[in-house]
């Protein structure tokens, strides 16, 4: 079971993607429920693995323009939008390869509640009130199909004094959907002690990320990373506006990069992850990079 908790405060911002929260539960290896059995039958040529895990997950996203006290909010920003879905997926560990496909269900607008959540946070912890949200994308059904390769190449360090294990994983995915519609490429650096058969810590997406299972260890493990990743857009409504309703919009630029890095600390059964994340402007006239953190807890039942 992980917890992922992303936001905008450690940027020092409230702005553009600004909270993000995702709880996931990851079956035990090759314990699948009925749906998952099913879909392992029909994808199992795809794939020569011989472990596979269910992923079930609920989560929001929240985005908002530069100015949250502006009633009207700016027309050249981005507008104000929340994300409210669940997800359904099945991973194929092949050990030095992992598939996942998943399937994103959920709504865009109002009824996502990410008003009503913002405005409770922001009360809670005396932060400006977000004057905007009257104007936000209206409410549509949000749908996300999303296939992602990663693969692991493992070696032991030759630094002297140290003992370390270090991979390298590249991955790719495709997105599908009114929601997000993209292909992503990426490539992550790992170094640190008991890196386990693992894939790192999961996200919120649109990030490249794993579904977060990992095995127990006796004592403490660790490790840095880093990776860069790219994404060419097709379609991202939370810029764009709603597919068959006029809303607010902006024009999106195609091709938007992230900068990431992080650790992880493995206690036993639980592990804790930080990842800090620059991301490049994503729709004209944005100015500068983005940044927000990723902290993930995770606990292996």
């Amino acid at each position: 079971m992980s917890l992922t908790f992303e936001n905008d405060i450690v940027g020092g911002t409230d702005e553009a993607y600004t909270n993000g929260i995702r709880l996931t539960f990851v079956t035990p290896r090759n314990d699948l429920p009925w749906i998952g059995r099913f879909a392992r039958r029909h994808l199992n040529w795809l794939t020569d693995a011989e472990d596979w895990y269910g992923t079930f997950a609920i989560g929001q996203n929240i985005y908002t323009p530069v100015e949250i006290i502006n009633n009207p909010p700016d027309p050249d920003d981005r507008p104000y939008a929340g994300f409210s879905y669940v997800s359904v997926g099945i991973s194929a560990d092949r050990g030095d390869r992992l598939d996942t496909w998943a399937l994103d269900l959920g709504v865009v607008g109002e009824l996502a509640q990410a008003d009503d959540i913002q405005r409770l946070v922001h009360d809670l912890g005396g932060f400006d009130d977000p004057a905007g949200w009257d104007s936000q994308l209206k409410n549509e059904p949000g749908v996300r199909l999303l296939y992602e390769r990663k693969y692991r190449f493992g070696f032991e360090s030759d630094l002297p004094f140290f003992d370390l294990e270090m991979d390298v994983l590249p991955s790719y995915s495709f997105a599908l959907g009114n929601v997000d519609t993209s292909a992503s490429a990426g490539l992550t650096l790992r170094v640190g002690d008991q890196l386990g058969d693992n894939y790192g810590p999961p996200r919120v997406l649109p990030a490249l990320a794993s579904p977060g299972f990992f095995e127990e260890i006796d004592g403490i493990g660790w490790y840095l990373y880093a990776g860069v990743d790219g994404r060419f857009v097709g379609r991202n409504i939370f810029l764009e506006g709603n597919t068959f309703r006029n809303s607010p919009s902006v024009e999106p630029h195609r091709f938007v990069a992230d900068f990431q890095a992080g650790f992880a600390l493995q206690f036993q059964d639980v592990e804790l992850a930080y990842t800090h994340v620059f991301r490049s402007p994503e729709f004209q006239g944005q100015k500068g990079f983005a940044q927000f953190g990723s902290l993930t807890l995770s606990y292996k039942f």
